[in-house]
Formats: structure tokens, C-alpha cells, sequence
């Protein structure tokens, strides 16, 4: 099974290099999309991986992109309280403006 997801956010921080268990390196963002329907606004914030590559120098916060991807979700609970975790494996990366922050 897969689940795809094509979005456009704002990073809500600059992106960071993180590694894997095997020593391979890996770039690690969140994007905060916005979502308007009539007067109530939503924001979604998913966790994006991408394969390190070299635009880790543009992905600061503020920074619009658009992230096309493997959609992967998982619940968890802490303190009675339940939240989705919404990550992305992108494949495609663009970005989309200059940060704003």
C-alpha cells in the first residue's frame, strides 16, 4: 500500500542533517500547511525527510516549499491525549519563495 501527498507549506524551522543507524546522512524538516474553509483556518504540520542533497542552504524557516511524497501516519498518546503524526518521505522538493522569517 501506498499514500501519496503533494503540499505546499512554510518550514517552521531551518532544516537539519540527521543520520541513520547506518551512518547515512539525511535531511529533516517540518512544513506547516495551511488549510481555509469559510472563516476557520487548520494548519497541519508534517515531518519531511529527504535524501541529502544540496539545497540543505535554502531550507530555512519561513521558506516555502512544495514536497512530493510518501505519506506515512501513526497515532500516539501522551497524557490521556491523543495525536496524529503525520511524516512525509518527499521525493520531489521545489522551492517556492523566500523565507519569511
Amino acid at each position: 500500500m501506498l499514500q501519496k501527498i503533494d503540499l505546499i507549506g512554510n518550514l517552521t524551522k531551518d532544516a537539519e542533517v540527521k543520520k541513520r543507524n547506518d551512518g547515512s546522512e539525511y535531511i529533516l524538516f517540518t512544513v506547516a500547511a495551511n488549510e481555509t474553509s469559510g472563516d476557520a483556518k487548520r494548519t497541519t504540520y508534517y515531518d519531511v525527510s529527504l535524501g541529502k542533497s544540496g539545497v540543505l542552504d535554502y531550507l530555512k524557516k519561513g521558506q516555502q516549499v512544495f514536497v512530493s511524497g510518501r505519506l506515512s501516519l501513526s497515532v500516539y498518546v501522551k497524557e490521556d491525549k491523543g495525536y496524529l503524526n503525520a511524516k512525509v518521505k518527499a521525493k520531489d522538493l521545489i522551492l517556492c519563495s523566500s523565507p519569511r522569517g
